[in-house]
């Protein structure tokens, strides 16, 4: 798929307000909580180290499923919050992310602005509400006292640093007011992610700042040497970065997984004589992108698109007779055939995290008007995955058939067979699609209701 064009000028008009009136709040915030310095017992150097450590974890991002990531440097900003109070944390947020991604990562000035502004905003309410439940600036403990404020602090600033950046997403795919649903759906995607992560960078949050209170303690005096120094900057890096490492590694085996199961699926289309090369895999990317489009969850994006790669694994047990001969898209097939989405399923069943790809797999035949196989579903009936598999997979046959039918046409035949054999709905989610991605040009109107005749 090609990347996404820019989004209509009335989307554009709401993301840039939306973006501009947050960058001025932060930057309007910075100004009234600057006098909270003055509480703040800091060397200059010492404010430097802090906003070039922050700036180093806010390079380690661990992404989230759907979109997104989560920054290290939430450990060391919630512990920031809790010790320096909420006006200079967001001053040391502010600063950080100006040098991590302004600086280093090099992003447009608009995109580091707010993404600095937003920040700032989720830690002075994080940091009221720390307060407001009854924490003490500086004097952290360890008390049943203690937790209502501090997990109060730590929900609210998860739930505003994933919601900033979900309105974003929203209101550049679809404006306003039609942006409402798409972020309450994001949010549902996102939020669990991020609160599992957030909630572990807020433990080591607590941890962090605990230790700092007690650093005299620590040492037996009242100033540190260098030395001291550098060793608490690195008790602060390791488990900021072995917490990022591990879902590092977490996301590199879900690549390692999805490479061999394209392989797998590459084998399977070696054994077809004349088959299309990459079927497979070009069927797994367009349903995946469905699946986003409709903003599923993440996990249920993966098993679909593992579904997709896989979809026809079940012929590895049909004799190569049946299978070398060309037919079209549309035809029937022999009955012995018909056995693969169940024998596909029987194969991948065992196999525990591939369990609900079995599923569509097993259901990819069926039809919107319960004429399909092996279970006859119909309509709702058939998983939704299913049902997105079954157009990706007829789209991607007649567009790389003998000859290739050009994109519009083949659209237009899938339009045909909306409410029969497609679910209608997700035939205009692939059209969506489509359209957004270039391969095909806006259908002029009247076209659709003319096909389904």
């Amino acid at each position: 798929m090609s990347a996404l064009p820019s989004p209509p000028k009335s989307r554009r008009r709401w993301l840039a307000g939306y973006v501009g009136v947050v960058t001025l709040a932060g930057a309007g915030a910075l100004a009234l909580v600057a006098p909270q310095w003055g509480r703040v017992d800091l060397a200059l150097w010492e404010l430097a180290c802090v906003i070039a450590l922050t700036g180093l974890l806010d390079l380690m991002v661990v992404p989230v499923a759907g979109g997104g990531g989560v920054a290290a440097s939430f450990a060391a900003l919630f512990a920031g919050l809790l010790v320096l109070g909420p006006g200079p944390v967001a001053w040391v947020a502010g600063l950080a992310m100006l040098w991590s991604e302004g600086v280093v990562r090099r992003r447009p000035l608009s995109r580091v602005g707010f993404n600095a502004a937003h920040s700032v905003l989720s830690l002075l309410a994080a940091g009221w509400a720390y307060q407001g439940l009854g924490g003490a600036v500086g004097r952290l403990e360890l008390s049943w006292r203690a937790l209502p404020a501090v997990a109060g602090a730590a929900g609210v600033l998860w739930l505003l640093e994933s919601g900033w950046v979900a309105l974003a997403v929203a209101l550049e795919k679809a404006g306003f007011p039609a942006s409402l649903p798409r972020l309450w759906r994001r949010l549902r995607v996102w939020l669990g992610p991020m609160l599992v992560l957030d909630g572990a960078l807020a433990s080591v949050g607590v941890l962090l700042a605990l230790l700092y209170q007690s650093r005299w303690q620590l040492v037996g005096q009242e100033s540190w040497s260098l030395p001291e120094r550098l060793f608490l900057a690195t008790m602060v890096l390791i488990p900021c970065a072995l917490l990022y490492y591990a879902h590092w590694l977490q996301g590199r085996l879900q690549q390692v997984y999805a490479h061999s199961l394209r392989t797998l699926g590459a084998l399977l289309e070696a054994k077809v004589e004349g088959s299309h090369p990459g079927h497979g895999e070009q069927v797994g990317k367009l349903v995946a992108a469905l699946a986003q489009e409709l903003e599923l969850p993440p996990r249920e994006v993966e098993q679909i698109r593992y579904a997709g790669y896989l979809h026809d694994i079940g012929k590895v047990a049909l004799p190569s007779s049946l299978l070398n001969r060309t037919r079209d898209t549309f035809s029937g097939e022999p009955q012995p055939l018909r056995l693969h989405p169940e024998i596909g399923a029987a194969i991948l069943s065992p196999i525990h995290f591939l369990g609900p790809a079995a599923q569509i797999v097993r259901a990819h035949h069926e039809r919107w008007d319960g004429l399909g196989y092996p279970d006859s579903l119909r309509q709702r009936q058939i998983p939704l995955g299913a049902r997105l598999l079954s157009l990706a997979n007829a789209y991607v046959g007649m567009t790389h058939s003998h000859p290739p039918l050009p994109p519009n046409q083949a659209l237009s035949r899938l339009h045909q067979a909306a409410g029969s054999r497609f679910d209608p709905a997700l035939v205009e989610t692939l059209a969506a699609v489509l359209r957004k991605s270039g391969h095909v040009a806006d259908l002029p109107q009247g076209t659709l209701e003319l096909s389904r005749r």
